[in-house]
């Protein structure tokens, strides 16, 4: 007999109320419609959740999405921008979600995930969970070369074999 599993197999988040983490997600983004300050924050949301759920996404766009959120975190990129290079990167055939069947989770535990935004019933201090959870996600990600760091280090190291 196979055991259920109690944790997201990509993020790592202790599934609870009955929830995985796509409709905890959505729970909170259905918050947003009562909460002027969530929904200032939609992107981080968004964003957080996305990079914690890697997998979903085409080679480059999580690069991409990395290098958007830590722009806006440090002050260096407004949404404005952020939605011009997106549409420039990814408008027209370009495809931005893996098919199902090309999907591979691969686990990493975050000190914070969309679990800890979630608190079931309770929606008061939404916002500042969010922005706490993003704040987490950009500390882990300083302690990992960025992927497009990693990917340039593999072309580079592949060069200079030739």
């Amino acid at each position: 007999m196979q055991m259920e599993k109690n944790y997201c197999e990509e993020c790592g988040a202790e599934l609870s109320n009955g929830l995985d983490c796509w409709n905890t997600f959505g729970a909170v983004i259905a918050w947003e419609a009562h909460d002027p300050e969530l929904v200032a924050e939609h992107f981080l949301t968004v964003a957080s959740y996305n990079l914690q759920h890697p997998s979903q996404f085409a080679d480059g766009v999580i690069a991409q999405l990395q290098t958007s959120f830590v722009g806006y975190l440090s002050g260096t990129l407004t949404l404005d921008q952020i939605r011009s290079r997106t549409r420039k990167a990814f408008n027209g055939s370009r495809r931005v979600l893996r098919p199902i069947e090309e999907r591979r989770p691969v686990l990493r535990r975050w000190p914070m995930t969309i679990a800890d935004v979630y608190l079931g019933d309770q929606p008061k201090g939404a916002a500042e969970r969010v922005r706490a959870w993003a704040a987490s996600i950009r500390q882990e990600l300083a302690k990992v070369p960025s992927l497009e760091q990693a990917n340039a280090a593999k072309s580079t190291r592949r060069k200079v074999k030739r």
